[in-house]
C-alpha cells in the first residue's frame, strides 16, 4: 500500500485533503481510483488508512478508516553528522541514511570539507527536504528524519557531546578501536539511546580536529581494514551501529 506524509493542516478528525502535487501523484503516476486505500502518515507517529474519496472540484480528499501508531521506528536516536560534499554525493547520502534509519542528519563544514556552504539555500533545502520525504515513504518510515542547518565542526563537536549519549568519528587512522568493541564497551556501562556518528569529508579529519573529538570524549573507530569512500562511510557506518545494538531485528 503506498504511503505519503501529509502536512498536519491537512489532516482532519475523519478526513484527509491530498495536497495538489500528491493528488497528481496519487490519480495521474499511480493510477489510483476512487475506493482505493493508501497510507497516511502525520510525521507525528500516527498511520492512517485512507480511502479515496471521488475527486470534487479537482480536490481529491479520503475518508480515515483506521488510525495506528506502529512502533517500528528505532529506540536509539541515530544522529548522522557528516560533510558537507558534492550534491549527487549528499544527496545520495540523505537519501540512503533515511533507508537505513538514522534520526536526524547534521551537515557540518570541517578542514577538508569539499563544499563549505555555511547555509542551505531554500531552494536547496525545499529539494534536500523532498529526498528525505519519498525515501520515508517508500523505506516504510514513519517519522522523517530531520535535517539540521549547516554547522561549523567544532560547534556540532560541542553540540552533540553536550546531547548524546555515545559520541563516535569514524577515522581510518584508528587502528585499535573498531566500531564493534566501543559500542559493547559503551553498553556494558550504560543504556544507549542517543548516538552521533561523525562522517568526515573526502580528505578526512584533520589533526586538529581528531584532538577536539578527544577533548569532548568523541571516540575514534575503526570501520575496517578497507577504507571506503566518504558517502559509503556515511550509509555503511550507521546501519553497523543499527545493527550492532540491535536495531534492525524483526
Amino acid at each position: 500500500m503506498q504511503h505519503f506524509f501529509l502536512p498536519a493542516d491537512a489532516i482532519k478528525q475523519d478526513t484527509v485533503s491530498f495536497p495538489p502535487e500528491i493528488a497528481h501523484q496519487i490519480k495521474h503516476v499511480l493510477r489510483l481510483n476512487e475506493g482505493m486505500q493508501v497510507q497516511v502518515l502525520d510525521d507525528q507517529g500516527a498511520l492512517l488508512r485512507v480511502c479515496l474519496l471521488p475527486e470534487v472540484d479537482g480536490r481529491l480528499e479520503g475518508n480515515i478508516l483506521e488510525r495506528t501508531y506502529p512502533k517500528s521506528e528505532p529506540t536509539v536516536q541515530l544522529s548522522l553528522c557528516v560533510s558537507l560534499t558534492q550534491r549527487e554525493k549528499f544527496e545520495l547520502i540523505l537519501q540512503k541514511a533515511v533507508e537505513v534509519g538514522v534520526s536526524s542528519i547534521q551537515p557540518f563544514v570541517s578542514r577538508y570539507s569539499l563544499v563549505r556552504e555555511k547555509t542551505i539555500q531554500p531552494k536547496r533545502r525545499v529539494r534536500w527536504q523532498g529526498i528525505l520525504r519519498e525515501a520515508a515513504e517508500q523505506s516504510g518510515r514513519i517519522l522523517i528524519p530531520k535535517l539540521h542547518d549547516v554547522a561549523i565542526l567544532p560547534h556540532v563537536i560541542e553540540q552533540c557531546a553536550a546531547s548524546s549519549d555515545l559520541c563516535l568519528a569514524a577515522w581510518e587512522g584508528e587502528h585499535i578501536a573498531t566500531l564493534q568493541r566501543v559500542l559493547q564497551e559503551a553498553q556494558s556501562k550504560k543504556e544507549i539511546q542517543r548516538i552521533a556518528l561523525f562522517i568526515g569529508p573526502e580528505g578526512g579529519f584533520a589533526q586538529q580536529e581528531m584532538d577536539l573529538f578527544q577533548q569532548h570524549d568523541v571516540r575514534s573507530v575503526s570501520l575496517g581494514k578497507r577504507i571506503l569512500r566518504m558517502e559509503t562511510a556515511a550509509i555503511v557506518a550507521p546501519a553497523l551501529v543499527l545493527y550492532e545494538l540491535g536495531q534492525m531485528e524483526l
